[in-house]
C-alpha cells in the first residue's frame, strides 16, 4: 500500500513540473518587442499642365497688303480667324509669324492644314476656262515656310525677310504643294529629332510666305483659296514617338 502510494505521487509531482514548464514557455512568448512608428500624412500627385498658345502676326507684306491687312490675333482654345484678303494680284506677298508659347511643361509641336477650298467663281472674259470647276490661286501662289524673320533685312524682299527654309517647302512651293504636305501633320524640327517648345526663348516661330509671283497670268482671275492651319502640341517626357497615335 505504501508503494504504491509513492508510485502515485512522483507522477503528481512529474505533472506539475511539466505544468511549469509549460507555463515558463508560455510566458517567453507573450513578451513586448521595441518599436516606434514614422508616418508621412496627407501625400498629394498632382498632373502637370500642357497649355499652348499661338499668336498669328503678319510681320511684312506689300503695299497692298499692308494697308488691306492688320493682324495680331492668338489662339488659345477657340480657333481664330487669322487673315482675309480680297483683290490679290500678281506680284502681292504677305508674311505672316506664328509664336507658338507652350509655357513651363516642354512639349513638341505638329503643324496641320484642313479643309482646303479652292472656288473658280466664275470667269471673265481673259482668263481660260477650267473644265474641273476649282481655282487655280493655290497652284500658282508660293507658299514657304521659315523658322525666322528680320524685320530689318529687305534688300531683296520677300525672301531676304526670311531665314531658316524649312525642307518641307523648298524655294518655290506652290501652296498646292505645300498643303498636301501639312495635311497628315509635320513635326516642328522634324520626326527624328524634333524640336522642343516652351516658353520665352525656348518659344518658336513659324513664319508662312504667301507670294503671287508676278509673271503669274489671267489663269487666276476671280479665283478664291481657303485652309486652316492648325497646331498640336504633346509632352516631351516619356515621349519617343510624338504624334504617333
Amino acid at each position: 500500500m505504501p508503494k504504491e502510494f509513492e508510485l502515485t505521487r512522483r507522477r503528481v509531482l512529474g505533472g506539475i513540473g511539466t505544468i511549469g514548464v509549460a507555463s515558463v514557455g508560455a510566458g517567453l512568448g507573450t513578451s513586448a518587442y521595441l518599436n516606434d512608428t514614422e508616418s508621412f500624412e496627407e501625400n498629394t500627385i498632382t498632373a502637370g499642365t500642357l497649355d499652348m498658345s499661338v499668336t498669328a502676326t503678319v510681320e511684312a507684306a506689300s503695299d497692298y497688303w499692308s494697308d488691306a491687312v492688320e493682324l495680331s490675333a492668338t489662339a488659345d482654345g477657340d480657333p481664330v480667324t487669322s487673315f482675309q484678303v480680297d483683290d490679290v494680284k500678281p506680284g502681292d506677298w504677305g508674311i505672316i509669324c506664328f509664336d507658338i508659347d507652350i509655357g513651363e511643361n516642354p512639349g513638341y509641336v505638329q503643324v496641320m492644314t484642313e479643309n482646303l477650298a479652292s472656288a473658280e467663281n466664275g470667269y471673265t472674259e481673259p482668263e481660260p476656262v477650267d473644265e474641273n470647276g476649282e481655282g487655280e490661286l493655290e497652284e500658282a501662289m508660293i507658299a514657304e515656310v521659315y523658322s525666322g524673320f528680320d524685320a530689318g533685312a529687305d534688300s531683296d524682299p520677300p525672301r531676304s525677310h526670311l531665314s531658316g527654309l524649312d525642307a518641307t517647302t523648298p524655294e518655290g512651293t506652290t501652296l498646292a504643294e505645300a498643303y498636301e504636305t501639312y495635311s497628315t501633320g509635320v513635326t516642328l524640327g522634324g520626326s527624328e529629332e524634333p524640336a522642343v517648345v516652351g516658353s520665352g526663348e525656348s518659344m518658336a516661330t513659324f513664319c508662312l510666305l504667301l507670294w503671287i509671283p508676278a509673271e503669274v497670268g489671267n489663269e487666276i482671275q476671280g479665283d478664291s483659296v481657303a485652309f486652316d492651319l492648325v497646331f498640336h502640341a504633346e509632352q516631351v517626357r516619356n515621349n519617343d514617338d510624338p504624334f504617333s497615335a
